[in-house]
């Protein structure tokens, strides 16, 4: 027998169900993934009980607070990102003898202007006749920095230094939305191409 949930007082269902509408805020859908057998007319009648439910309800709220926090805390990170990349100095990549520093020794805020490496295994070719053969001498590792251009024109935009893109303030019906800049934010900081940037290699 199942048993009833201390903190949210829902059963494990009604909790999964609840946790399914909170994905897309399709009643049926949820209804349906949550386990119960009901299909049709009886799976809408039966997820409208279940969100008319107080404990639902109470869960739902709660959780989408969190969900809520979450997605600011996530676009504050995405930001900050855009600002490290803004802001960077590439010199911070290279000792003192103008080497680039191995990965593992930098700092989130240097490793956020790589965008991307590759290694590539060298050889040569030693001995002659048939002891001739290629041995490995070492790996080429070659960087492609972030285009610090682009991430200067987002900050720019996000701080409305430029009057080059109408923003709406609401959605479809008066809702919210999320500008475009936002997004774009959101978009480089996870990696996104962000188009040709300069190249560096280290051995």
């Amino acid at each position: 027998m199942s048993k009833t949930d201390p903190e949210t007082g829902l059963l494990p269902q009604q909790r999964l169900f609840a946790d399914e509408f909170l994905v897309d805020f399709n009643g049926t859908g949820a209804y349906k993934r949550a386990g119960y057998k009901a299909t049709g007319n009886a799976a809408y009648v039966g997820a409208s009980k279940l969100l008319a439910n107080p404990k639902v309800q109470t869960y739902l709220a709660k959780r989408q607070a969190e969900l809520t926090e979450k997605l600011g805390s996530d676009q504050e990170q995405a930001l900050q990102n855009v600002i490290d990349m803004a802001q960077g100095d590439i010199r911070c990549l290279v000792d003192s003898q103008g080497r680039l520093k191995p990965l593992q020794d930098l700092t989130r805020a240097e490793a956020i202007l790589i965008q991307g490496f590759e290694a590539e295994e060298m050889h040569e070719w030693v001995g002659e006749g048939e002891a001739r053969k290629r041995e490995w001498v070492g790996t080429r590792y070659k960087y492609k920095l972030v285009n610090m251009l682009d991430a200067r024109k987002l900050l720019g935009l996000h701080h409305g230094l430029f009057n080059t893109r109408k923003v709406e303030h609401s959605g479809p019906g008066g809702g919210p939305i999320q500008s475009q800049v936002v997004k774009d934010l959101l978009e480089l900081a996870e990696g996104a191409d962000t188009g040709p940037g300069p190249a560096a290699s280290r051995r």
